[in-house]
């Protein structure tokens, strides 16, 4: 189940992350009807994901959509893929994801991609990713990691599309996260 948040979050909880703004109940929501099939749907933004992403329930209150992104071969774990929405400035959450690799971290620049009306901010980094489950949850450091990311402004507020996993893994799912981008559709 998906927590909506009308207002301002719990003291403890925008502390210690970004600024999580608003947002609304939409009826058409996947995350309100329980629906589990390839279309996202977070307000009025629609993405719809390849067939091979296997949906499965959030792990946080904080994702609206997650996916298992199989594993390549020699991997012992899968990909993840998450939507969620939050707020905060574009520079800052750009930041806070290079904050979550160490060790010979490959910081590309960002790229924009526009899809439709909207401007995509891209990100993709490699090196030893610090895992954290949750929020208040310790960090599991994964060596030979990758992240590609990107951040959606629509209506005020930022849409994050977030995959990550072992190196192999995420190269064969790259052209897969590019299309699953270019599928975003603002109703």
């Amino acid at each position: 189940m998906c927590a909506i948040w009308r207002g301002s979050p719990p003291a403890d909880i925008a502390e210690t992350g970004p600024t999580r703004a608003p947002l609304q109940a939409d009826p058409t929501d996947d995350a309100n009807t329980g629906e589990l099939g390839p279309v996202v749907a977070a307000g009025r933004v629609r993405l719809k994901a390849p067939e091979t992403w296997r949906r499965q329930p959030p792990r946080s209150q904080f994702v609206l959509a997650d996916f298992a992104l199989p594993k390549a071969d020699g991997h012992d774990q899968d990909g993840r893929l998450t939507v969620s929405v939050a707020g905060g400035s574009i520079d800052a959450n750009l930041q806070r994801w290079r904050d979550q690799f160490s060790g010979g971290v490959k910081q590309g620049d960002v790229k924009e991609i526009e899809v439709g009306d909207v401007k995509l901010s891209v990100l993709d980094l490699s090196g030893t990713y610090n895992d954290q489950p949750g929020p208040f949850a310790p960090g599991v450091e994964r060596e030979g990691y990758r992240l590609l990311a990107a951040i959606a402004p629509v209506d005020g507020q930022l849409h994050f599309i977030k995959a990550y996993g072992p190196a192999k893994t995420m190269a064969a799912h790259e052209q897969a996260f590019f299309a699953f981008l270019r599928t975003l559709e603002v109703q």
